[in-house]
């Protein structure tokens, strides 16, 4: 279940970047800084009644003078009967948003995988691995500019203004997802005042995204996304149908 919460707030990504292509993808970024922590909790809607299945953190640190980035996934103790999934995966990028690496580790009903991208301009180094097969495997990925995996792409999206579009307009963006590059298609809808679980509210752009096809999103259903209106665009909520029943994401 809480494979449902990373792969949602990956949307995230999707529906914030300008696609503006130049030498430099990203300026330097005011919407995070070292030290930040967003904790976020899914719920998943069986029948008529959402129950909390699964928690995510997501952490900003620093690595050789370079961002470090942090998303941590478990889903809740008493679902690990039905699923049992645990994740984490890291990241870098300079403070130019240069991608260095990410690595990912997945313990999902008992199937473990590794992988390890080392970026090297317009190559990446893919090193991977498996419980049934644990003797690395290597392969070599290209990787177009101002590209992005889904871990820098959530960090990428929140550094650029999207309240300098018009209300619906298409914003492409270009991400990584199962070796290959997509283009995904984002747009916000307009202002929306949310409150949370916590009953904490905040002033959002409500936001939307196209979905990569063979996910485990329901084809042709929008996911909404709500970020803060302010220069950190933090994701507060997301809300999508999958193949069986829905899931929503907050930010606790």
């Amino acid at each position: 279940m809480v494979s449902f919460l990373t792969r949602l707030l990956f949307i995230i990504a999707f529906v914030s970047f300008p696609g503006r292509l130049k030498a430099q993808c990203v300026e330097k970024t005011q919407a995070f800084e070292v030290g930040e922590v967003l904790n976020y909790a899914a719920y998943y809607n069986w029948g008529f009644v959402w129950v909390k299945a699964g928690v995510a953190k997501f952490s900003v640190g620093e690595e050789d003078g370079n961002y470090k980035f942090t998303i941590v996934a478990d889903n809740l103790p008493k679902w690990e009967w039905l699923y049992s999934l645990h994740s984490r995966h890291t990241a870098s990028v300079t403070k130019d948003f240069v991608p260095l690496y990410m690595s990912a580790s997945t313990s999902e009903n008992g199937l473990e995988t590794k992988d390890y991208y080392k970026y090297d301009g317009d190559v990446i180094y893919k090193t991977y691995s498996t419980k049934s097969n644990p003797n690395p495997q290597t392969k070599v990925l290209q990787h177009p500019a101002c590209s992005w995996d889904i871990i820098n792409a959530v960090y990428v999206a929140r550094s650029m203004n999207v309240r300098d579009y018009p209300d619906k307009s298409r914003i492409p963006f270009n991400v990584m997802f199962n070796d290959s590059v997509y283009t995904i298609y984002g747009a916000v809808l307009g202002e929306e005042r949310i409150k949370t679980r916590t009953n904490k509210e905040y002033d959002c752009l409500k936001c939307t995204a196209t979905v990569v096809k063979g996910t485990m999103f329901e084809a042709g259903s929008p996911v909404y996304v709500w970020i803060t209106n302010d220069v950190r665009q933090i994701p507060i909520m997301v809300e999508s149908k999958i193949r069986i029943g829905a899931v929503k994401v907050y930010l606790e």
